[in-house]
């Protein structure tokens, strides 16, 4: 009899050990991958921040932009006085490879997501004439699409978008007013925000896992204010453990904005009780 307890004994020993592993090892594996999302986003984050410093027109000479493809290890297409600048940060993005190891939306409790910032710059004869920039984040949590038990759920997303180019924005602003004019304009196809130097809009996102998007349409020569509603991205919507649900999170100012011109009319404007508190720093 003291033989078997003894023996019980030793197995609950080595389950306990193999328990222990498994949780270092699961636990190194999230540590990893996670101290990978936040590298990134903080690279992200500068990237953000150096591209709003080069919509200054006294920082967007020939040096400085390309300084800043060097940096970033932008991808460059020049055809004569006409060049291209993309750069992109991301994490877990793609379903090929080790990233369908974070496929499943589970990944979303512990602060892992798959998300994306993209750049697009563009200059004639060394200046820049035109500017976007794309940031998707995965939303692992709340209604979402169920692909089976096996494969889980579909993640959804949250997407913000910034456009600023003279054509861009003067044809963007003509099809506001002409539609203006219209008398079928319904409440949340047209936004305007601030002077007629940005334009917020909602657009539909049509993906398989469902989404959200807001997007701001950016004048050249806008005012420090406006470019600052444009560029305030909260990219700790990435990598913290309280996932951002909603575009107010995301894009706070723009959301602000968008908000305000809706009630504004006197429109419905859905203000989620997330909206009120405070942006994650």
């Amino acid at each position: 009899m003291g033989a078997f307890i003894q023996r019980i004994g030793v197995y609950v020993w080595h389950a306990a050990m193999c328990a222990a592993v498994l949780a270092f090892v699961l636990a190194l594996i999230w540590a990893t991958l996670y101290a990978i999302s936040v590298r990134h986003r903080s690279r992200a984050e500068r990237l953000l921040q150096r591209v709003s410093a080069l919509m200054s027109p006294s920082d967007s000479d020939r040096s400085v932009v390309q300084r800043f493809s060097k940096d970033f290890n932008a991808e460059v297409h020049c055809d004569r006085e006409i060049c291209t600048y993309d750069v992109n940060e991301g994490f877990a993005f793609t379903l090929s490879g080790p990233g369908r190891f974070l496929r499943r939306t589970e990944w979303d409790y512990v602060g892992l997501r798959p998300w994306r910032v993209t750049v697009h710059l563009k200059t004639a004869n060394a200046r820049i004439v035109a500017c976007t920039f794309d940031v998707l984040v995965g939303r692992g949590r709340g209604w979402l699409y169920s692909e089976g038990p096996l494969s889980g759920n579909k993640w959804a997303w949250l997407l913000i978008s910034m456009r600023s180019g003279a054509d861009g924005f003067q044809q963007g602003v003509k099809f506001e007013q002409d539609r203006a004019t219209a008398e079928s304009i319904k409440a949340g196809q047209q936004l305007w925000a601030g002077d007629n130097s940005i334009i917020i809009q909602e657009p539909n996102l049509d993906t398989e896992g469902s989404g959200q998007a807001l997007t701001a349409n950016l004048s050249p020569d806008a005012p420090a204010l406006s470019r600052s509603v444009a560029f305030n991205v909260n990219l700790r919507c990435t990598t913290t453990f309280s996932p951002c649900t909603e575009l107010c999170q995301l894009y706070p100012s723009a959301w602000q904005s968008y908000a305000q011109f809706q009630k504004s009319r006197g429109w419905y404007v859905e203000e989620p009780s997330v909206c009120f508190l405070p942006t994650l720093k």
